[in-house]
């Protein structure tokens, strides 16, 4: 099974001046992150308009970054086996919560738009997939003769340059720019209402070991990553992966990402890959509607089940209920694990179906 997992490499040094953080302290009002379905053209423009003067504006963090090539970065660093922020563990709902919600701050101090927020992808309505990949928001599925280069809407190629790419390693093509093949990885459906319900019907946060090996039957969280039938975790090339049985299945969060992004030929030794298989997935701006509807899930969860995490201790660093969290301890953020629970005390909240 081809491993798709986040490469990552050494944080780079931050810059002098921060970003506005996200809060714990609640405002008086709740902006709401609506389904891409029920986005006004406007609101559809500013998303738009917003993430392409990011990519255009100078990271405070590294200038060495673009704005969003920063959130690419780190992203790709997350899952150095030294690190272990993001995925295949307990955090990967807060990590991207509290991911979202800086994302959403930058869009905002680089437009000038106080009110913009990040829509959400519902996967099981068909609806929502229109619109996301309408050709004046995501652009549609790449063109074949072009090798599945995307060659409509705003990131086209041409438009939308990918400056962080994954190393060689990972992806001996290294496209800079937007590759999507959809079904030619996961050939099925995108996750289904049923899947969905059967996600918010477990009833713990997670489970020991609390990475990929929990059992996803008992783990919302690994239910929900969607790994399955995995034997062992592994650390090859300094980097977080696992170890499957044959034939395991690509489920809900993963499987969108494959779904999306394509692996192909099918056995071929250097295949060519899809942006939102590799590490630095959010090359492709759909990855933000992708995990805002992830963290959609969660707070639904939530409502359901209560504001619980588990673990509370006894794990590395950033993976206990009062942890801080990679990188965003390092440019001076220190909410914590818990301080992610309750999405009013962030400020936000989602448009009912």
């Amino acid at each position: 099974m081809r491993r798709v997992v986040l490469l990552v490499v050494l944080l780079a040094a931050v810059g002098a001046l921060a970003a506005p953080a996200a809060s714990p302290t609640a405002p008086v009002t709740l902006l709401v992150r609506k389904d891409v379905k029920d986005l006004t053209p406007q609101e559809k423009a500013d998303f738009v308009n917003a993430i392409l003067k990011l990519k255009a504006t100078p990271s405070p963090y590294n200038p060495k970054f673009s704005y969003y090539d920063q959130f690419v970065w780190w992203h790709r660093q997350a899952f150095l086996c030294t690190i272990g922020a993001a995925h295949m563990s307990s955090a990967f709902l807060p990590w991207h919560r509290e991911f979202l919600l800086l994302f959403e701050n930058a869009l905002r101090q680089v437009s000038g738009n106080p009110n913009i927020t990040i829509p959400y992808w519902d996967w099981t309505d068909p609806n929502s997939t229109a619109a996301v990949f309408a050709p004046d928001f995501m652009g549609g599925m790449g063109v074949a003769s072009k090798n599945y280069a995307v060659m409509n809407g705003p990131f086209r190629k041409g438009k939308w340059r990918l400056n962080v790419v994954d190393p060689k390693a990972n992806d001996p093509w290294g496209f800079h720019y937007l590759v999507r093949n959809f079904s030619t990885f996961v050939r099925r459906n995108l996750p289904t209402t049923n899947q969905v319900a059967r996600a918010l019907g477990r009833s713990k946060y997670d489970v020991g070991p609390y990475d990929a090996m929990s059992n996803p039957s008992e783990s919302f969280r690994n239910y929900l990553e969607g790994w399955r039938w995995v034997k062992r975790m592994t650390c090859e090339d300094g980097l977080m992966g696992v170890v499957t049985r044959k034939g395991a299945p690509h489920a809900m969060h993963n499987a969108v990402h494959l779904w999306i992004g394509g692996v192909w030929p099918k056995g071929s030794k250097k295949p060519y890959s899809g942006t939102m298989t590799l590490n630095t997935s959010l090359n492709d701006p759909v990855f933000w509607l992708h995990h805002a509807n992830i963290d959609r899930i969660w707070s639904q969860w939530e409502a359901l089940h209560g504001e619980q995490y588990q673990p509370v201790s006894g794990q590395r660093r950033g993976q206990n209920l009062n942890d801080t969290m990679w990188p965003y301890r390092n440019v001076g953020i220190q909410m914590t694990i818990k301080d992610t629970l309750d999405i009013s005390k962030l400020g936000y909240t989602y448009a009912a179906p």
